[in-house]
């Protein structure tokens, strides 16, 4: 019987033939961030050829028969980095959004009503622009910095790592949503400067109704590729955000809605 072979993240033991493979594309099943930069110029058309969930769940077996400790536990994931503590903070289930956001976002807009800083009504009208602020953001984060194209190799892994990933495979549940941990300090830093313009009670609130638009957008993007949508408004919504992974990656940037496609003009019909 022939002896299992052990995962070597790092090892180069593959013949001349396959290294010349993984330098036209990459190898599926070695840590990728390790071999974006011999993709140089090739990287963005390559990172934009979504496999599907049959070649997703093949190359992870392949990972498994290598002995890949991790593979088994996520087995619809391609391997990412070399560093199997890294490779496990990688992935992020959907219920980590509304268990730790959901909290927060009602937090921070009870204290605005019950420490008597603002009206329900004034809290509520400060949430509602906080919403709208936050698709706005929605739309120019996933427009300029997820689709911005780097030049260099370190653009390119840090894109891989932002957004790369999740257009070469759309179809992994765990490498979806944003990792709270990264989150919290970003909206720690949106809230500082808001606290800068606003008194403390419209700061509050409009940073409740800001986080609740995200937790909007990661669920919606969420249930887009994984849920199966009834209404016309979710089967719209899956429409239109497949048709950016597979046709239109430069147009409708709007996940969970079209608004700021519409205003600055860089939504496409749904075929």
């Amino acid at each position: 019987m022939a002896q299992k072979r052990r995962f070597v993240p790092d090892g180069d033991d593959r013949s001349a033939a396959e290294q010349s493979d993984a330098k036209r594309g990459a190898d599926m099943t070695r840590p990728l961030l390790n071999q974006i930069g011999v993709l140089g110029g090739d990287y963005w058309d390559w990172v934009h050829e979504s496999i599907t969930p049959v070649q997703a769940e093949s190359e992870n077996k392949k990972l498994i028969e290598a002995g890949d400790p991790i593979a088994r536990r996520w087995p619809q994931s391609l391997r990412m980095f070399k560093s199997p503590f890294t490779e496990l903070l990688s992935h992020m289930p959907w219920w980590i959004v509304p268990l730790v956001w959901g909290p927060i976002v009602i937090a921070l807009f009870a204290v605005a009503i019950v420490g008597k800083l603002l009206s329900p009504v004034s809290a509520s009208l400060w949430a509602l622009g906080g919403l709208l602020s936050w698709t706005l953001a929605e739309y120019l984060l996933h427009r300029f910095a997820f689709h911005y194209s780097p030049r260099t190799s370190l653009g390119h892994r840090v894109h891989f790592m932002a957004h790369g990933i999740h257009h070469l495979d759309p179809w992994d549940p765990t490498r979806l949503v944003f990792p709270p941990i990264a989150g919290i300090g970003m909206a720690a830093v949106i809230f500082g400067l808001i606290s800068l313009v606003f008194p403390l009670g419209p700061a509050l609130a409009w940073m409740a109704g800001f986080l609740a638009g995200y937790i909007a957008y990661d669920m919606t993007h969420y249930y887009t590729h994984h849920g199966r949508p009834r209404s016309r408004w979710g089967k719209f919504l899956r429409a239109y955000h497949m048709s950016h992974h597979h046709r239109y990656q430069h147009e409708m940037y709007g996940v969970s809605q079209p608004l700021w496609d519409i205003i600055f003009r860089t939504g496409r019909p749904v075929p």
